[in-house]
């Protein structure tokens, strides 16, 4: 639930200027938007009263001041909407879901707008993704991914080895991530540990991004699947904010650096892990866990061909 840890906060001296002012709006912007609307979630799947933790969001650390009313308007539209009375749960259910995310939906465009990539510098996908290309730092890419579909114990040995013996970070955050592909049914993973350290050293990489994302997902599916499960949220937004802190540090030294911006925002406008989601069953971590390990449902088809397989053969 929503507390006082929910915001961003630098870990070293800013310079106060638009770019930074920009960022640091951007990250607590969507602070807010993503608590209350977790917040609400609680109504709606426990019956649990809200307001009083929706109403304590304050937005005094944005320093834009349209974007400020925009979440005073948010926060204040999410109170007077929750209801107070648990007996109300089931005739309004429909109806208030749909209130929720009007309020939400109107709160994240003005974010998306205001905050909008082309107001820092020119950039097009096929920019970003000549800068994300891995074979830029893995030429034999492909040989690597390949791996994710042949579990085994060598293969994890020569991604570990690969990871500690590189001098590059952002190789060392790639062969942590194939790593963490190979025994991906072991909960919890033991990748978790070594996409923690890497968050942690301050370091920056192109693909600190992914390295959460899958750090993020590993922990909640051994956590809970569940709707109703304990959601980490609050943990995994204090390592998003060590994340961001790095990627400032290099926007402080080059306010321009349009890459670094992206990097940023991306990370900082990332859902959280929802109770509802378009997955039918559990939470969102299951469908996100899908998404990034893409490997499993292909594992999925050919299992189910060879039993069809087998079955036509008997």
């Amino acid at each position: 639930m929503s507390d006082k840890n929910i915001y961003f906060k630098v870990d070293t001296v800013l310079p106060d200027n638009p770019i930074i002012r920009d960022m640091m709006d951007v990250a607590n912007g969507y602070a807010i938007l993503r608590a209350a609307y977790c917040d609400a979630e609680l109504w709606f799947r426990f019956g649990m009263v809200v307001n009083n933790e929706i109403g304590q969001l304050k937005a005094g650390t944005i320093k834009d001041a349209d974007i400020r009313l925009a979440a005073e308007q948010y926060v204040r539209k999410l109170v007077l909407i929750m209801p107070v009375d648990t007996a109300k749960r089931n005739e309004t259910d429909s109806l208030l879901w749909d209130q929720v995310w009007d309020a939400y939906k109107s709160f994240a465009d003005k974010l998306s707008s205001r905050f909008s990539l082309s107001h820092y510098g020119q950039i097009t996908e096929r920019d970003v993704q000549k800068y994300m290309d891995i074979e830029q730092f893995i030429p034999n890419y492909d040989s690597i991914y390949n791996l994710r579909k042949q579990q085994s114990e060598e293969n994890e040995r020569y991604l570990k080895l690969m990871a500690e013996q590189t001098p590059s970070f952002d190789r060392e955050c790639l062969y942590t991530v194939e790593y963490a592909h190979q025994r991906r049914h072991e909960e919890p993973h033991t990748a978790i540990p070594m996409l923690e350290t890497l968050m942690k050293s301050g370091k920056f990489s192109r693909y600190l991004h992914e390295v959460w994302r899958t750090w993020r997902v590993l922990k909640q599916v051994a956590q809970s699947p569940s709707r109703d499960g304990m959601i980490l949220n609050l943990e995994y937004n204090q390592m998003r904010y060590r994340c961001l802190n790095t990627i400032l540090k290099l926007i402080v030294k080059n306010p321009k650096d349009i890459y670094a911006i992206n990097d940023f925002c991306f990370l900082a406008t990332y859902d959280n892990i929802t109770r509802y989601s378009e997955f039918m069953f559990g939470n969102s971590a299951p469908l996100e866990h899908m998404m990034l390990f893409p490997e499993i449902l292909e594992n999925s088809d050919e299992d189910e061909a060879e039993d069809e397989a087998g079955e036509s053969d008997s």
